[in-house]
C-alpha cells in the first residue's frame, strides 16, 4: 500500500530533523535532501532508517534529544550571564562576537556553526575547539575596547578616548590635518588593526599610536578622503571634488563616463571594477589602484543572496557578471551554453546549482567557494518517471 506515498526532496542551507516524528515520515516513500548543514537527534536518525534516504550535505551534526535550535542572522553577540536556559545548537549566518568572561554562557551550548566571521577574546580560544566556523576567526586582547567595524579619529573621539588599547576590525580614518595626536598619546591610547588612512601632515605624531602590523598609507595633500564611497558618480565628485582618495574597492557603471572624465587624481586601495568600453578613459586620468577589473554586460554585485533566472540572462544578452555575492542559485532551466555563453561568477561565497550545470559554472567562475549542484538520489533514480514527487526550496527546513 505505497501508491500513494511521494518522494521528497528538500533543498536548503539548513536542515533540521530533531523534530521529525512518525506522522511527518508517513506521507513519503523515500527522502532526499541536498543541504549545507543537516541536524539529527538519535530518536529522528532511528526512524530515518524505515524508509530510503540521501543526504548531501557539507556537515551532519547529532545533538541530544531536547537540544534547541537557534538561527541568528546578521550580527550575534555572547557574553557573560546569558547562558541558554537548555541546550542549545546555535547557527549564525554573518557574525558572531564574543565577549570576555563568557566561559560559562559558551558551556550552555551543545554546539555552535558559524557561516561567516566570528571575533573572539584570546583567552577563550580553549574552548572554541568545537566550533564549526566557514569563514574567518579573529582572536583579540581580553584588555582591548573592541570596536567592530571602522573608526574615524575626530575631534569628539579625542575629548571622549581611554587610556587603553582600541581593537579595531575594520580601518582607522584620520583625515583632519589639525587634530592634536599628542592629546591621544598624552592618554596612552593605542590602535591595533589591519589597515590605516592617515594625512601624510598628521603621520609623524600619529604613527607611534599604532602596533607595527598596521598597514599604514599616507593620504596625500589635496586629496579628498571619501569613506564609503563604492561606485563613481556625480554625486561623489560634487559632495569631495574631482581628486577623490577611496578606501576599499570602487565599481564604475556603464552609465559613468561623462563623470569619469571630470576626474583630476584618483586614489584606489582596493580594486576598480568597471565595463570594458570605459577602460582607456580610466587609464587616461592616471589612476592609482591595486587590481582593474573588467566585465562585460550587466553588473550585479554585493548581494546577499541572489537567484539568476533564465529570463535573467536573456534581459542581457550582451552577458551578466555576478561578483560579491553571497549565496547564488541558478534555476533549474539555464543550460550549460547559456552559461558558457552569458555568465561570468565572480567573488562569490557559495553556488547552488542542477546537474549538467556545474561542469559549465566552473569553467564561468573565479575565486567561489563551493560550487554544489543537487540532483536526484540514487533511490530516486530507481523510481518510475511517474512516481508523485514534493520538492521544498527554502533557507531553513525543520520537520
Amino acid at each position: 500500500m505505497t501508491d500513494h506515498l511521494k518522494k521528497l526532496t528538500i533543498n536548503t542551507a539548513l536542515c533540521d530533523m530533531t523534530g521529525l516524528t512518525e506522522e511527518s515520515l508517513a506521507p513519503y516513500s523515500g527522502i532526499d535532501i541536498n543541504a549545507s548543514f543537516i541536524v539529527l537527534s538519535p530518536g529522528a536518525k532511528a526512524m530515518l532508517s524505515r524508509i530510503p534516504v540521501a543526504m548531501n550535505a557539507a556537515a551532519i551534526v547529532q545533538v541530544a534529544e531536547g537540544t534547541k535550535m537557534s538561527i541568528k542572522n546578521g550580527k550575534f553577540e555572547i557574553a557573560a550571564g546569558q547562558a541558554p536556559r537548555q541546550p542549545t545548537l546555535l547557527m549564525v549566518n554573518g557574525k558572531l562576537i564574543i565577549r570576555p568572561g563568557s566561559q560559562e554562557t559558551l558551556k550552555g551550548y551543545a554546539g555552535i556553526q558559524v557561516n561567516g566571521k566570528i571575533l573572539y577574546p584570546q583567552s577563550l580560544e580553549g574552548l572554541l575547539a568545537d566550533v564549526q566556523i566557514n569563514g574567518k576567526a579573529v582572536a583579540y586582547p581580553d584588555e582591548a575596547i573592541l570596536i567592530d567595524g571602522k573608526l574615524k579619529v575626530d575631534e569628539l573621539f579625542i575629548l571622549r578616548a581611554k587610556g587603553s588599547l582600541y581593537f579595531v576590525t575594520g580601518s582607522i580614518a584620520i583625515t583632519e590635518e589639525t587634530l592634536d595626536m599628542r592629546a591621544l598619546a598624552q592618554k596612552g591610547v593605542r590602535f591595533m588593526t589591519d589597515k590605516a588612512y592617515i594625512t601624510q601632515k598628521a603621520l609623524p605624531e600619529a604613527l607611534p599610536l599604532f602596533d607595527d602590523e598596521a598597514q599604514i598609507t599616507p593620504i596625500p595633500q589635496g586629496f579628498a578622503f571619501a569613506e564609503g564611497a563604492e561606485t563613481l558618480d556625480g554625486d561623489l565628485i560634487r559632495q569631495h571634488g574631482n581628486r577623490l582618495f577611496i578606501p576599499g574597492n570602487l565599481v564604475i557603471e556603464d552609465n559613468q563616463e561623462e563623470t569619469l572624465n571630470k576626474l583630476e587624481g584618483l586614489i584606489v586601495t582596493g580594486s576598480v571594477t568597471l565595463p570594458q568600453r570605459l577602460q582607456d578613459a580610466f587609464l587616461a586620468a592616471q589612476p592609482q589602484y591595486k587590481k582593474l577589473k573588467t566585465y562585460k554586460g550587466r553588473l550585479l554585485h554585493d548581494r546577499g543572496t541572489l537567484t539568476i533566472s533564465l529570463e535573467m540572462l536573456r534581459q542581457h544578452p550582451e552577458g551578466l557578471t555576478v561578483e560579491d555575492c553571497g549565496a547564488v542559485t541558478l534555476e533549474e532551466d539555464i543550460s550549460a551554453q547559456d552559461i558558457l555563453e552569458m555568465l561570468t561568477l565572480r567573488d562569490c561565497g557559495a553556488v547552488l546549482c542542477h546537474e549538467g550545470q556545474k561542469n559549465a559554472l566552473e569553467q564561468v567562475s573565479s575565486d567561489v567557494g563551493a560550487i554544489t549542484a543537487i540532483g536526484p538520489g540514487e533511490h530516486e533514480k530507481a523510481e518510475k518517471e511517474d512516481t508523485p514527487h514534493e520538492t521544498i526550496n527554502t533557507a531553513y527546513y525543520a520537520f
